[in-house]
């Protein structure tokens, strides 16, 4: 692939990304905005509330991102009184995080104000494209983050 056809597939991934990312934050934006939460906070509320035992760990192992920043998003939602921690019986050291009576009625708010956006989404493309989408886009990051990791075999010679 020359220089010119490699900057082009460049631009059109930027204006792509651009576009996708303003169209995927604005269907979570106006609920998150009337809460004063971020979208990663949310994130996490919701693993809470899906979740029978969770610990700031698990999250950070799920999401793929450090424990210290899991831990400054969980700070701002036990300041917000959104969560509370449990140690574990067995290792008081293990704290599991449960949603209070507030944050319970936050996350379920939000959430169905995002679940009725996205729906208006589904009912207009159909499940199947997409779910298509996602299945590439899904597939894209897979073998992109195989690209990015180190190869065992070129580190070692």
């Amino acid at each position: 692939m020359d220089n010119v056809e490699l900057g082009k597939l460049l631009n059109n991934y930027f204006e792509a990304y651009q576009d996708t990312t303003k169209i995927m934050m604005d269907l979570v934006a106006r609920p998150l905005s009337q809460t004063k939460l971020s979208f990663e906070q949310f994130l996490i509320l919701r693993r809470i509330a899906t979740s029978d035992r969770v610990t700031l760990n698990d999250i950070a192992v799920q999401r793929q991102v450090t424990r210290s920043a899991i831990s400054r998003q969980v700070k701002a939602l036990l300041a917000q009184h959104y969560v509370f921690q449990v140690p574990d019986p067995q290792d008081r050291r293990r704290l599991y995080l449960h949603l209070t009576e507030r944050g319970q009625q936050v996350e379920v708010m939000v959430n169905r104000a995002i679940t009725s956006h996205f729906e208006q989404w589904v009912s207009r493309l159909g499940a199947d494209q997409i779910d298509q989408v996602l299945k590439m886009m899904e597939l894209f990051s897979q073998q992109v983050i195989q690209i990015s990791e180190p190869d065992a075999h070129t580190a070692e010679g």
